[in-house]
């Protein structure tokens, strides 16, 4: 025990946090919609391409690289590696010039932006396949509404850890909610919702998980690869990203509030939200251990989506199972058909 607290303590004197590094699958921004980028990861060189290549909506509320931890930690490379060519939406950072921001913005304008530019590549550079869509958490639920307002545009979707029945998200929905969350006082004005803000909320959901990230450290300090992927792990999830003010007062109403993407009448931007627009195949995928974004919330997915919905449980966390072997399989078995 002791020669375990010793390497323990000489892990963290090293500093690796800071230099822990991700986002290593090679790739290249290939557009640019303000802060908003479209990243483009091709099939690895001399590698056939085995699957029509697939759009990745990634949350707002986070960096994009926690698909793309580490080398044997990632989906992209997992999809890449099989054949899948990636193309992943990247929201970037929001700043305070942006928390005027409504989210018909993002979805209506930006996506819609990222994905043209994404099918205009594809039809050059991957044969003209019709694109798949993966949406990942709040990426997921953005990736819906727009999907129900362009039905036509993807061959199938798919749907990671993504909230749909925002009133079956345990203790989120039972904080969330208009009774109890003064909305228009905690994000007043012109501002944003603090990116460090969010992640406390997310932390205290479990509280004990705070010791238990430093107790497994040291229960695991002695394995090669465990430290490695402790502070890819830890660095990400200390980089929060800001949520445009504006954008998240009518995400949080019209979801978590109101429940619009079940009970109907959300007006976003000038359209009706209406997910039973949308009839293409779609796959809600869930993790049987997430706390916040609970299988009965993903997989209400079949009640408000047009198409076919298959549901489909995995073992993890809302963030374990972006770094380990399920997800990327899943995906690959899914993307093939």
């Amino acid at each position: 025990m002791l020669q375990r607290t010793i390497d323990t303590a000489r892990f963290l004197r090293s500093d690796p946090i800071r230099t822990a590094r991700s986002g290593r699958t090679p790739h290249r921004t290939i557009f640019t919609q303000g802060k908003s980028s479209l990243r483009y990861f091709p099939v690895p060189e001399g590698q056939t391409v085995n699957c029509p290549p697939v759009l990745i909506s990634m949350p707002l509320i986070n960096t994009w690289t926690v698909w793309d931890l580490l080398p044997g930690r990632s989906v992209v490379e997992g999809l890449t590696g099989a054949g899948v060519p990636v193309y992943l939406v990247d929201w970037g950072r929001a700043g305070p010039e942006d928390a005027h921001r409504p989210l018909s913005w993002y979805l209506d304008d930006v996506l819609n932006r990222l994905v043209d530019r994404a099918e205009r590549h594809a039809a050059v550079h991957c044969g003209g396949s019709k694109l798949d869509a993966i949406g990942y958490c709040v990426g997921g639920t953005f990736l819906a509404i727009h999907a129900s307002r362009n039905p036509e545009r993807f061959r199938q979707a798919a749907f990671v850890c993504t909230p749909i029945d925002f009133h079956k998200s345990g203790r989120l929905a039972t904080w969330a909610n208009p009774e109890t969350f003064p909305l228009d006082a905690i994000v007043a004005g012109p501002r944003n919702f603090d990116g460090w803000r969010m992640a406390d909320s997310f932390a205290w959901l479990r509280p004990a998980g705070a010791t238990r990230k430093w107790m497994s450290l040291w229960e695991r300090i002695d394995r090669d690869d465990f430290p490695e992927l402790w502070a890819a792990l830890e660095k990400w999830s200390r980089d929060a990203v800001d949520f445009p003010g504006l954008a998240y007062r009518e995400y949080v109403r019209q979801c978590y509030f109101d429940n619009a993407l079940i009970a109907g009448g959300w007006v976003l931007g000038t359209q009706t939200v209406d997910l039973q627009r949308a009839k293409i195949p779609a796959l809600a995928i869930t993790a049987d251990g997430d706390h916040i974004a609970p299988t009965e919330s993903c997989a209400a997915l079949a009640d408000a989506w047009g198409g076919s919905v298959e549901v489909q449980t995995i073992a993890g966390g809302h963030v374990g199972v972006s770094i380990g072997s399920a997800l990327p399989a899943a995906l690959v078995a899914w993307s093939g058909r």
